[in-house]
Order: structure tokens, then C-alpha cells, then sequence
């Protein structure tokens, strides 16, 4: 009889066991499961949140260079399509102005930098939250020195007779005040496609040589200076512009630039555009031949082109 009663007894034992064992174990893994679980969300909301691209995280800048020779670039910066253009507008670009048209310099002088604006919408399809910015070749340097020199290389704006002309490398380091000197003379005796160049190609070097510290630097360095510049920047424009900096730096954007193609009038002094400007300006905003062609389509491109039969000089 006791026999019996202790196999009946560790049968139960047994038993229960095993119905309460993998009960237990998956009690701990759910419970080792939850604290870790625990520690991950702890540590997301102790640490540095992740940015992700927003419907806001764009921005298109009309910068502009004040002073006796008016400078001009537009600047396009997507976080979503990851990437910074830079197009150089040349000064003589014709605009409508008064009762006809006129240059984007002269415009510059008489209006300033939110007529230019208005003018140049007038000739290109901008967005219409596209904003503008213009500050003395003073403030530019005093913005820019802060990054140092930067390494441009102009053989792909200068042709080897034009650097030997102006005693030039292809490749060499520059300041922002040499870099602003340089450009001014070439505006003296060159043609404004190839000046245009060579303002992508000093831009364009300093966006991928200081990409990765602009985000910190740049939005603090232009509320510093708010007092010396004409803009229609907002404070919220300026903290979407740092966390689109950011997100580039990040993602490590690509960068390109170009000079608005166009023809160069020599007898009017106006350069205009044409169909090369348009593939250009759709290129700038990442707009494809059809989808620019679409009828829904709300990306900018050129409206206007060269009137037939005019007399120009390619300045291509």
C-alpha cells in the first residue's frame, strides 16, 4: 500500500511539473522580454530622437551678393530627395522691370532682393514659398571665415587660356575675401554664363567641404548677423532650415551645381534664356521632362524662352 502511495505521489510531482515548467519559463521570457522592451523605449526618449524627412524639410533661397556688382544663386535644399543644388544666376539675366524689362542687377539696385524675387518668377516657375536672402560681400566673409578656406577647383568653369589669363591653378585654396575678389574681376571681362560657372564652382565647394558642420553653425551664424541682411527668412524658416541641414549632413546629400544656361546679347547687354535653361531649371528642382510636361504637375520649371529671330551671342 505505501508502495502505491508514493508512485501515485511522485507521478502527480511529475506531472504537475511538467504542465508548470514551460508555464514558468515563458512567464520569464515574457517578463525578460517586457524589461527589455522597457529599456529601449527608456533609452529613445533619454537620447538624440531621429529625424526623418517632413513635408517641410525643403527650402528654395534666392541669395544674393549686394553691392556695385550684384551677385545672384539659387539654392534648393530637399531632405526627402536628399540632396543641395546650387544654380548661379548671371547679373545680366533680363527680368520685366518697370514698363519693359531690364537686368537682375539693375533690378537689384533699384528694388532690391524681393523684387528680384518677383522678377525672376516672372521668367522661371519658382515655388511660391521660395524665399530670399541677401547680405554685403562684408557679411558674406564674415559668415564664411568662420569655415576657413575651401578647395575649389575652376577648370570645369575656366577654360586653361582663361586660368592663365587671370594666372590661375585649376585647383587652389581660397578665403571667402579672395574668393569674392576673384569672381568680381572675372565679371569685369568675361562672359556671365562663364562667371556664373565659377560662382557654382566656389558654392558648390563649400557645401561639400563643410556639409557636416552646417547644421550647427549655419541658422545660429545668419540670426547673429539678422541686422546686416535682407530677408524674408522666419525664425521658423531658419529652425526648418537647420533640421534640413541636419537630415542631409546625416544622409551625407548629394551636392551639384550649375550656371543657368542662356544667350548673351552683347549689343543690350541682357542675357536670356532658352530651351537649355529650361532642362536646366527642371534638372535644379529634380523635375522630369514629363512631369514638367504634365499638366498637374506643380514643380517649377522655365516659362519664358529666347523670342524667335533675336540676335544673340551664346555664352555657352
Amino acid at each position: 500500500m505505501e508502495t502505491k502511495g508514493w508512485k501515485s505521489f511522485w507521478t502527480s510531482l511529475w506531472v504537475t511539473l511538467l504542465v508548470l515548467l514551460p508555464l514558468v519559463a515563458a512567464t520569464i521570457l515574457f517578463a525578460q522580454y517586457q524589461t527589455a522592451e522597457r529599456v529601449r523605449a527608456s533609452e529613445s526618449q533619454s537620447g538624440v530622437p531621429v529625424l526623418l524627412p517632413r513635408e517641410e524639410n525643403h527650402l528654395t533661397l534666392l541669395t544674393c551678393v549686394a553691392g556695385d556688382d550684384p551677385a545672384f544663386l539659387l539654392l534648393y535644399l530637399n531632405a526627402d530627395q536628399n540632396c543641395i543644388h546650387l544654380l548661379a544666376i548671371p547679373d545680366s539675366l533680363a527680368v520685366p522691370f518697370g514698363d519693359g524689362e531690364d537686368s537682375l542687377a539693375v533690378c537689384y539696385q533699384a528694388a532690391g532682393p524681393a523684387r528680384c524675387l518677383q522678377g525672376l518668377r516672372e521668367v522661371i516657375d519658382l515655388p511660391e514659398d521660395a524665399r530670399y536672402l541677401a547680405a554685403t560681400p562684408e557679411t558674406l566673409i564674415h559668415l564664411c571665415d568662420q569655415y576657413g578656406n575651401v578647395r575649389v577647383g575652376f577648370s570645369g568653369a575656366l577654360t586653361p587660356s582663361e586660368l592663365a589669363r587671370f594666372d590661375q591653378a585649376g585647383v587652389g585654396d581660397w578665403s571667402a575675401a579672395s574668393a569674392h575678389a576673384f569672381l568680381t574681376e572675372l565679371s569685369q571681362s568675361l562672359a556671365p554664363h562663364t562667371v556664373a560657372q565659377a560662382r557654382a564652382a566656389v558654392w558648390d565647394a563649400f557645401f561639400r567641404q563643410n556639409l557636416d558642420v552646417l547644421p550647427a553653425s549655419l541658422p545660429d551664424a545668419l540670426r547673429q548677423v539678422s541686422d546686416s541682411l535682407l530677408t524674408d527668412l522666419t525664425a521658423g524658416d531658419l529652425l526648418t532650415l537647420e533640421d534640413t541641414l541636419e537630415l542631409l549632413a546625416n544622409n551625407q546629400a548629394v551636392v551639384s551645381s550649375d550656371a543657368l544656361p542662356g544667350q548673351y546679347d552683347r549689343g543690350t547687354g541682357l542675357y536670356t534664356l532658352d530651351q537649355d535653361s529650361e532642362a536646366a531649371v527642371q534638372a535644379f528642382f529634380n523635375v522630369s521632362a514629363s512631369e514638367a510636361q504634365s499638366p498637374s504637375s506643380s514643380a517649377p520649371y522655365p516659362s519664358t524662352s529666347v523670342p524667335g529671330g533675336q540676335d544673340a551671342e551664346s555664352a555657352m
